[in-house]
C-alpha cells in the first residue's frame, strides 16, 4: 500500500515542468572570473566546493530525504564551462520537440551572457580542436559519433558496500595520513599531495552541503505548526548531521548517505550513468536491523519510494541531436537486485522482494531496476520479478550472471570481484568501486560503412571520397568480395574512431578530473591519482555497434538474390539503391521476402551477424585508449537507430532511405516472424560472449499472450532459453499492445503514465517524439512462444 505522501511526491515529480536552473552556471562563471595560478585539480575541487557551499537549497513539504540537484523541484543545472554546444542550441532549448525545458522569466537573457563569456574557452572547444577535417566529416555523415567530448567521465560506481560502514570522515583521515607519510617532495609526490588535498576539499564540501540541509530543516521545524511534520524535519536534520560524514545507523540514514553521494557525482560534472550498485545487498543489514528494532516495513518501503523518486527527478540538458537519440532524458542509473553473492550462493533476500513489491505499487522511469538472474536463482523472487515486468512498467530488466561474470573475468577481475558486478551505463557490466569505465566512446555505424563500401569508398549522399577505394562492387562476383572490401573500410574507419576518442579521453586527465568518483574507487586514494590519471587498476571503454541486423540481412539478400538465384545483377541492385527503389517496389519486396532474415533462427543469415560481430570485436580490441585502457564492444543503439538512419540511403535488405535502422541487437522491425524463441536463438549465434560490454535486446509481448501463470511461464521460458542455452547477457520487456500505444498518441493526457522500454532505459511513452513512438509501435509484437 502506497502512502498519501508518496502519491503527492510522485505527482509533483511527474507533473512539474522541467525548467533550466542557472544557479550553478552563475556560481561557476563567477568563480572562474577570479584569476588563479592554483594547480587545475585544486581549482576544480574548489569550484565544486564553491557550488556546494552557495547553491540555493530547499526542502519540499513532502520530503523526508534531503537534497536536490537544482534550486527548485524538477530543474536542470547547466555546465557552461564544459558544453561548447550550448551556444548553438541555447535558443531552441525551450522550443525543440524532444526534451524541451523552460526558462524562468529573464533567465534566457542571463544565459546568453554567461555563454558569451565562455565562448571559445569551454572543454568542448578544447576537444573540438582535436579532430582533423576527415574525422569531422565522418561524424557529420554518420559513420560514428563523438563520445564524451563535452563532459568528463560519465560513469561512476562507488564502493557503497564499504562506504556505508565507514563514512566520509574515514576517507578524509586516510588522505591526511597519506599526505603526512610523504617523505620528500618531487614531481610525483607533488601530484599525489595535490590529489589528496583535492579529495579532502571535495569530501568536506559534501559534508558541509549535508549540514546546510540540517540547518534548513531545523529552521523549518522551528516554524512548523504540524507536530508530525516537525518531527520529520528534526529527524531529517539529525540524519544530515550524521551522514555522509559518518557511517549510517539505520536504513533511513543509509538511503540519505547514498543519495548525497549520488547527487555529488552528478553535480560535479554532469555525469549521469552512475550505478547504485547492489542496493539489496549493502542495504540489507540496515533493513534487518530496523526490522529487529521494530521499524515497520511500510516505513522502509516509503523510504525506498522516495529514494527512487529522488533519482526520477534528476535531469540532464543535452544537445538537440542527443535529445532525439536519447528521448525521455534517460540517465541509466541502475539499481541492481538479485544475483549471486561473492561465494556463489543466491543473493535474493527479503529486501529484494520488498523492492519488487514497491515497484508493483509505483513504477518510475529512473532508476533502472535491474534483476540479476542465475540458474540457481530463488524461483519465488524470479517469478515476482517477471510478474512486475509483465505489468507494463518496463522494469526490471534482466541480466545474466553467468555471461556478465565471464566478461569481467576476461577483463582481469578475480572471481569474487566479478560476482559483485553492476551495470554502469546502458547494459555494460563493471565492478563497483574498482572500475574506471567509459560507456560512451561513441556509436559506430556499420550500415553507413556498408553504404560507403558499396560505393567504392565514397559517401553517396555528399559525393565525398571518405574511405579507401576497395573496388567497384558492380564487377564483384561473390558476397565474399563485398565482405572483404567492407572489412578494409571498417578497419580504416575504426582506426579513425579510436584515434579521435584517444585524443578526447586524454584531455580528461588534464582538464576535467572527477574527484568525487575518484574518492570512492579503489586505487585512486591509495595511489594519489584521480580516475583520469589511471587511478583505478581496471580501465576500459565501450564502443557501441549499431544495426547488426541490417548488415546481416543485406549480405543475405545480396547472396541469395544476386549471386545464388540471380533475380537481379549487382548493377541493377546499385541502381535500385541509388533511386531508393523508386518505381520498383516489387524489387524491394523481392529483397525482403526472398532472402532469409536475421531473428528467425536461420543459420544462413545469422552467420553474417556473427561475422560482423567478430570483425568489429577484433578491430576494436586491437586498440587501447588514451588511458592505456582496453576497448570493449557493446551492441547497442539507444535511439541512434533513428538518428543515424536519417543519414543513410537505401540498403540491400529493402530498407528505404533515411528510415530507422534495426534497434540494438534486435532483428529489423517486422522481420522476425517465428516468435521470441527463434529470436533468442539467432542472438545466440552472434556469440554474446564476444561483446564484453553487452548485447542489448528488446522484446515486446502482447498482454493477452502473457496473462496468468501460463503467460508467466512463456516469459520465463524465453529468458531461461536465452540465458541458460544461448549465453545471453541482457533482455528487456515491453508488455503493451499497439491499440494502447496508438490511443496514447491520440490522447496523451489519458495515458501519460505509461512507461515503455526504449533501449537500455525506460521513458514515458507520451513524452517521446513521434518518430520514436512510431518506432516502438512498429517493433514486432510477440504473440506466441
Amino acid at each position: 500500500m502506497i502512502s498519501e505522501r508518496i502519491i503527492r511526491l510522485s505527482e509533483k515529480v511527474r507533473d512539474t515542468p522541467v525548467t533550466i536552473c542557472l544557479d550553478r552556471a552563475k556560481l561557476v562563471t563567477n568563480f572562474y572570473s577570479e584569476p588563479s595560478m592554483e594547480p587545475f585539480i585544486l581549482r576544480r575541487a574548489k569550484v565544486f566546493a564553491h557550488v556546494l557551499d552557495n547553491k540555493k537549497i530547499f526542502i519540499d513539504d513532502d520530503s523526508i530525504i534531503a537534497g536536490h540537484l537544482a534550486s527548485r523541484l524538477h530543474a536542470a543545472p547547466l555546465y557552461p564551462e564544459m558544453t561548447a554546444w550550448l551556444r548553438d542550441d541555447l535558443e531552441e532549448l525551450d522550443t525543440r520537440e524532444s526534451d524541451n525545458l523552460q526558462f524562468m522569466p529573464g533567465e534566457k537573457d542571463e544565459l546568453r551572457e554567461i555563454v558569451k563569456k565562455w565562448e571559445g574557452r569551454t572543454f568542448g572547444d578544447m576537444t573540438a580542436e582535436l579532430a582533423d577535417e576527415d574525422m569531422d566529416i565522418m561524424v557529420d555523415i554518420g559513420i560514428f559519433t563523438k563520445g564524451v567530448s563535452n563532459k568528463s567521465t560519465m560513469n561512476h560506481a562507488p564502493f557503497y558496500d564499504e562506504m556505508v560502514t565507514k563514512g566520509y570522515r574515514y576517507y578524509i583521515d586516510q588522505c591526511k595520513a597519506n599526505i603526512a607519510s610523504l617523505d620528500r617532495m618531487n614531481i610525483e609526490n607533488m601530484e599525489k599531495q595535490q590529489t589528496w588535498q583535492a579529495m579532502i576539499i571535495v569530501m568536506e564540501a559534501i559534508i558541509r552541503f549535508a549540514h546546510r540541509y540540517a540547518d534548513l530543516a531545523e529552521e523549518m521545524a522551528e516554524d512548523c505548526k504540524d507536530n508530525e511534520r516537525k518531527m520529520q524535519l528534526l529527524t531529517m536534520a539529525a540524519n544530515c548531521r550524521v551522514v555522509p560524514e559518518h557511517a549510517p545507523q539505520n536504513f533511513y540514514q543509509a538511503a540519505q548517505f547514498v543519495w548525497f553521494t549520488h547527487l555529488a557525482l552528478q553535480m560535479e560534472y554532469n555525469s549521469n550513468d552512475n550505478c547504485l550498485g547492489r542496493f539489496d545487498q549493502y542495504m540489507y543489514p540496515f533493513y534487518k536491523q530496523d526490522m529487529e528494532n521494530g521499524i515497520s516495513e511500510a516505513f522502509i518501503a516509503d523510504v525506498i519510494h522516495e529514494f527512487k523518486l529522488k533519482i526520477a527527478e534528476l535531469w540532464e540538458v543535452r544537445t538537440k541531436r542527443e535529445s532525439i537519440a536519447y528521448p525521455g532524458c534517460p540517465l541509466w542509473i541502475h539499481m541492481m537486485i538479485g544475483g549471486v553473492l561473492p561465494d556463489g550462493t543466491d543473493g535474493c533476500n527479503e529486501l529484494t522482494r520488498l523492492i519488487l513489491h514497491c515497484m508493483e505499487d509505483l513504477q518510475t522511469k529512473e532508476p533502472c531496476v535491474s534483476f540479476r538472474y542465475h540458474d540457481g536463482v530463488d524461483e519465488e523472487t524470479f517469478r515476482l520479478a517477471l510478474s512486475v515486468a509483465r505489468k507494463g512498467g518496463s522494469h526490471p530488466a534482466f541480466f545474466n550472471d553467468s555471461t556478465n561474470i565471464s566478461h569481467l573475468l576476461s577483463l582481469g577481475h578475480t572471481l569474487e570481484e566479478a560476482r559483485n558486478w553492476g551495470i554502469c551505463g546502458c547494459i555494460e557490466p563493471s565492478v563497483p568501486g574498482m572500475t574506471d569505465f567509459q560507456s560512451n566512446a561513441g556509436y559506430f555505424n556499420p550500415s553507413k560503412v556498408l553504404e560507403i563500401t558499396l560505393n567504392n569508398g565514397k559517401d553517396p549522399l555528399t559525393g565525398k571520397q571518405i574511405g579507401p577505394e576497395t573496388g567497384d562492387v558492380r564487377s564483384f562476383t561473390s558476397v565474399q568480395q563485398i565482405m572483404d572490401a567492407y572489412a578494409v573500410q571498417q578497419d580504416y574507419f575504426m582506426d579513425k574512431f579510436c584515434e579521435l576518442f584517444d585524443r578526447i579521453v586524454s584531455c580528461h586527465a588534464w582538464a576535467t578530473p572527477t574527484i568525487t568518483g575518484s574518492c570512492f574507487t579503489h586505487g585512486c586514494m591509495e595511489k594519489g591519482q584521480v580516475l583520469q590519471r589511471k587511478g583505478a587498476d581496471h580501465r576500459y571503454s565501450a564502443v557501441a555497434i549499431t544495426g547488426i541486423a541490417n548488415i546481416a540481412d543485406s549480405l543475405a539478400a545480396i547472396e541469395e538474390c544476386v549471386f545464388n538465384q540471380k533475380y537481379l545483377s549487382m548493377d541493377e541492385l546499385m541502381d535500385l539503391l541509388a533511386t531508393d527503389f523508386e518505381g520498383k517496389e516489387n524489387m524491394r519486396q523481392l529483397l525482403i521476402n526472398k532472402a532469409p532474415k536475421y531473428g528467425n533462427d536461420i543459420e544462413s543469415v545469422d552467420r553474417y551477424a556473427h561475422w560482423l560481430t567478430k570483425l568489429c570485436n577484433d578491430q576494436i580490441c586491437k586498440h587501447t585508449d588514451g588511458r592505456d585502457a582496453k576497448y570493449t564492444m557493446v551492441i547497442s543503439t539507444q535511439s541512434y537507430n533513428v538518428v543515424l538512419g536519417q543519414l543513410i540511403g537505401a540498403l540491400p535488405d529493402g530498407r528505404k532511405a533515411y528510415t530507422a535502422l534495426a534497434d540494438n541487437a534486435s532483428p529489423m522491425i517486422g522481420m522476425d516472424t517465428n516468435g521470441p524463441t527463434a529470436v533468442v536463438k539467432s542472438l545466440g549465434r552472434i556469440d554474446p560472449l564476444l561483446a564484453q560490454s553487452g548485447v542489448l535486446v528488446n522484446q515486446r509481448f502482447d498482454p493477452t499472450i502473457v496473462k496468468g501463470e501460463k503467460g508467466l511461464n512463456i516469459i520465463e521460458t524465453v529468458i531461461r532459453t536465452y540465458f541458460d542455452t544461448q549465453h545471453g547477457q541482457h533482455i528487456q520487456l515491453n508488455v503493451v499492445d499497439n491499440e494502447t500505444l496508438c490511443a496514447a498518441q491520440k490522447e496523451p493526457q489519458k495515458y501519460r503514465n505509461i512507461l515503455v522500454r526504449v533501449a537500455g532505459y525506460s521513458a514515458y511513452f507520451v513524452d517521446l517524439e513521434k518518430d520514436i513512438q512510431d518506432n516502438i509501435i512498429a517493433r514486432t509484437l510477440q504473440q506466441s512462444l
